[in-house]
């Protein structure tokens, strides 16, 4: 039975809703999730970085892990199979850099880390994955563990529930589960049954996700696989509205009218404008061109959506951004 809404906690951190920001490689910096904050996302977590990396200081790394004073509740996301570098990994972001809570990654199919024995490759040893859970919770205490997962190696090593219910052993507080295999990567179907098998089958919360599109479909997953909560990933990257949209559906039946082109506009000058504090104008611009079409999704008519696309796509400067945002009726 889905818990009330009030008894959804992450260590001593009260959740305000049951949608949450998946962490996504070059989106999820600290921009998008202040976005998705705003306007409803209960929690999310940085990109995924390498434990190793952390324990050296690398710059690069130090930068993914930037937050932004507003944020509320957000995790540290990192990977690795040494205990060592995870213990020293879980010590800097929790005492050093103060995040409230270490994301343990045991999902991500990039061939390298798998092959490292790390990421969607601890998906083949359910006592490795304790033993490491067990790790990083000694090292982060009182900062909770959170573990995003796989369903298994390959459609012939569905190995979910074995590793769920080992990261719970290990002392994981709660574990989200992308529900395809490392060798899907993020192609194919997400198997939303091996979502309710694992939440049957855990007694911690279970994040949900996994081709979670719109606010009906994130409810349904809720009312139908038994998942506590619900991950959005790319649906919300030029739609931070989907979580307020989500919870008014689940709190009241009913789903909210989508941003007209004024509010579009509004917050991809700003989802700029962050970016630029963030990253610099030009990687900004760069950053930006990708999410045109995701906001430009939200228009209409559809040749709307196609103007607005066609102007943004070769984004170069923030002046650029002003001029083309004003021809849809947003001047700043």
């Amino acid at each position: 039975m889905q818990p009330a809404l009030a008894e959804l906690r992450l260590g001593s951190h009260v959740l305000s809703g049951p949608f949450g920001l998946s962490p996504m490689a070059q989106f999820t910096c600290w921009p998008l999730r202040v976005l998705c904050q705003e306007h409803g996302a209960s929690f999310s977590c940085t990109e995924m970085v390498k434990a190793r990396f952390v324990v050296e200081g690398d710059p690069e790394t130090m930068r993914i892990l930037e937050r932004h004073p507003s944020e509320r509740l957000c995790g540290g996301q990192i990977c690795g199979a040494d205990e060592e570098e995870l213990a020293g990994a879980a010590r800097i972001l929790t005492r050093e850099l103060g995040f409230p809570f270490v994301d343990f990654n045991i999902a991500c199919p990039i061939r390298r880390i798998v092959s490292d024995g790390a990421g969607g490759g601890l998906l083949a040893d359910p006592p490795k994955v304790e033993r490491l859970v067990r790790v990083l919770r000694d090292a982060a205490d009182p900062a909770p563990v959170t573990v995003k997962m796989r369903s298994g190696l390959d459609e012939a090593n569905i190995t979910a529930v074995e590793v769920a219910r080992a990261a719970e052993a290990g002392g994981a507080a709660m574990i989200a589960l992308h529900p395809r295999t490392v060798r899907q990567a993020y192609g194919g179907k997400a198997d939303h049954a091996i979502v309710e098998a694992v939440a049957k089958a855990v007694r911690v919360p279970v994040v949900g996700g996994g081709d979670v599109r719109s606010a009906p479909e994130a409810v349904a997953m809720l009312r139908d696989r038994g998942c506590a909560l619900v991950y959005f990933a790319r649906a919300a990257t030029g739609d931070p509205w989907i979580f307020a949209r989500a919870q008014a559906l689940l709190e009241t039946g009913a789903e909210p009218p989508l941003p007209d082109a004024r509010e579009v506009c509004a917050v991809f000058r700003r989802h700029l404008d962050m970016l630029i504090e963030h990253l610099g104008e030009e990687t900004a611009c760069r950053h930006a061109r990708r999410l045109a079409k995701d906001y430009a999704a939200h228009l209409q008519p559809p040749e709307a959506r196609e103007a607005f696309y066609a102007a943004l796509c070769q984004l170069s400067t923030r002046e650029q951004a002003e001029a083309a945002l004003a021809r849809f009726g947003g001047g700043a």
